[in-house]
């Protein structure tokens, strides 16, 4: 027997007998009611250990949880920058006389390209730019009889 189970009997001993001067039982039932008594304490002590079982059974799949949503806002991000830098693969700048096609490191020069063309976009009507392509196919054209014919073709 440990030294706290000494104790414990002990402290449950004196409160039986005050208990007992305080009322009269019959004999043999202090053994039982000492016996009930350990039994409740030792209940008390497995409900408690059960608790923090729970607790922790409760809780890890919450942590869990939060930790992949804590991975997946930090990859999500990242990934569609990936698929949108994707399709400008191939691109590249000269820097300094030098081939750059890392697209993380011209990522800045693309969209500064990319406003500019939705700038110059914005700033040109659509018809204007079909009628400068037919112009210049026209004026491509060296034969007189291919001449006549993209004309035909165009006005139709």
């Amino acid at each position: 027997m440990s030294k706290n189970d000494r104790l414990n009997d002990a402290a449950l001993r004196m409160a039986l007998q005050r208990e007992q001067s305080r009322i009269k039982m019959p004999e043999g039932m202090s053994g039982r009611l000492m016996a009930a008594v350990r039994e409740q304490a030792q209940a008390s002590e497995k409900n408690k250990e059960n608790t923090k079982h729970l607790l922790i059974d409760r809780w890890w799949p919450m942590v869990a949880a939060a930790a992949v949503i804590a991975v997946a806002l930090i990859l999500v991000p990242r990934l569609n920058e990936r698929q949108e830098l994707a399709r400008y693969e191939g691109s590249f700048v000269k820097v300094e006389g030098h081939r750059q096609d890392d697209l993380q490191t011209i990522r800045a020069d693309i969209r500064e390209a990319l406003a500019m063309a939705d700038i110059a976009e914005a700033g040109i009507p659509k018809a204007d730019v079909a009628r400068e392509a037919e112009r210049d196919i026209l004026q491509a054209a060296d034969d007189a009889e291919l001449h006549d014919l993209l004309e035909r073709m165009l006005n139709e």
